[in-house]
């Protein structure tokens, strides 16, 4: 009797105990969610700072391969963003975190992770002073917003990253499209009607140019031309050729003939020519060339001069290339009536050797030996990479692309 007693008391201080447990793990389960919960609200409340909660609708739109994430903030005032942003000159993503008000004003800006601990991919400039507020209050306009001197691709990555996040929301419609100025849809569109300009300088403007840009590399200028209530980007390479768009970007240099007057004036004022010095390098290269005569171009591209020559009645074409890699890049190509690749050269190819750690040396002259031949046709990437230096290989691939694409421009011996 004394045993059952016993065993009866145990029994319910089990189920006491038992009760208490189910009573504390129905009480601190909700807290241990949202303890989770807050640690993944107090990221994305860095670039949104006075939201309430956050709703994940990623899954219910259409999104580009670099923004990951959509979190819409549960009390109406705005999204929050995950994007990543890549350029060549980076084997890994950096993740950027950007917050949008419903007004579609950005309300802040943050770099997430940088792909690695070090950040070492990226140049961490982007994190300091003042590059990430200059975002703070813009729409997706993004009119002012400039990229940084010293980070150039980065922040050229940056800035595309916010751009296509901020597409998400207006081409969905959750928040309001801004709108772009004139000057600014001209001044965007210099990437894509002038690839081979550099980072841009602005440079002094006159008359009716209400802004003027030279190509760090010097392969060109672009310009915002006002001429009656209209606006229009001219673009002048190196060799004095001038194209004029309008803002629905179609060519209307035939048409503005004043503007296509103004703009090859003030770059002729300003270009630098490097007709001496590439008349005087083609002959080293090509013993016995005379006959020297320069090509005009109409491609803006990296290519600054381009000139035939004769060598033993032979007819040459030769390209000068300014791409950008680890530093200023200038490569030399001479090509056959055939559009083949006889010599290539470059002033240097290795900057700041002892810069890339793993760089064990190149031949150099069997480089070189592997651009002889080569066409538009037969030519790949393949043939410019140069192991561990990726900026050089990707500006020797520009190049190559770029004198293969102005000797087609000539159209020499008809159709290419």
């Amino acid at each position: 009797m004394k045993l059952l007693k016993t065993f009866g008391i145990l029994l319910i201080v089990i189920a006491v105990f038992g009760g208490a447990m189910f009573a504390l793990n129905l009480y601190t389960g909700p807290i241990i969610e949202a303890n989770n919960a807050g640690a993944a609200n107090d990221r994305l409340n860095a670039v949104m700072p006075d939201a309430k909660g956050y709703e994940d609708i990623t899954a219910t739109l259409q999104l580009p391969a670099n923004v990951t994430e959509v979190y819409k903030e549960t009390s109406g005032q705005g999204y929050v963003l995950v994007c990543t942003a890549t350029t060549d000159y980076s084997s890994l993503p950096m993740t950027i975190l950007v917050g949008v008000g419903a007004d579609g004003k950005i309300t802040g800006t943050k770099i997430d992770a940088y792909g690695d601990d070090s950040g070492s991919n990226w140049n961490t400039k982007l994190d300091q002073g003042d590059y990430l507020s200059i975002y703070v209050g813009k729409d997706s306009a993004l009119a002012g917003v400039e990229l940084m001197g010293g980070v150039t691709f980065s922040s050229t990555a940056f800035k595309t990253a916010v751009a296509d996040a901020m597409s998400v929301l207006t081409t969905n419609n959750l928040v309001q499209a801004g709108v772009k100025s004139d000057a600014q849809i001209l001044e965007e569109m210099i990437a894509t009607k002038a690839p081979g300009f550099s980072k841009l300088v602005e440079a002094t403007a006159s008359g009716n140019i209400e802004k003027a840009f030279k190509a760090d590399n010097q392969v060109g200028f672009a310009y915002i031309v006002k001429a009656g209530d209209a606006s229009f980007l001219a673009v002048v390479n190196a060799m004095g050729t001038c194209k004029v768009y309008n803002t629905e970007g179609a060519d209307v240099t035939d048409a503005q003939a004043a503007v296509v007057t103004e703009a090859k004036a003030h770059a002729t004022a300003n270009q630098t020519s490097f007709a001496t010095t590439f008349e005087a390098k083609i002959g080293r290269m090509m013993t016995g060339a005379t006959d020297f005569t320069a090509l005009p171009l109409d491609t803006f591209s990296t290519v600054a001069a381009a000139l035939s020559f004769k060598v033993e009645g032979t007819t040459y074409y030769a390209f000068y290339s300014r791409s950008v890699g680890f530093h200023q890049m200038d490569v030399y190509y001479v090509l056959d009536e055939n559009g083949a690749i006889v010599k290539m050269d470059a002033a240097e190819l290795i900057f700041d050797e002892e810069y890339f750690m793993a760089f064990g040396g190149m031949d150099t002259a069997a480089y070189k030996g592997g651009f002889v031949g080569k066409t538009s046709e037969s030519w790949t990437d393949d043939t410019a990479v140069i192991a561990t230096a990726t900026m050089t290989s990707n500006a020797m691939k520009q190049s190559t692309k770029d004198i293969f694409d102005a000797f087609k421009s000539m159209n020499i011996g008809g159709e290419q």
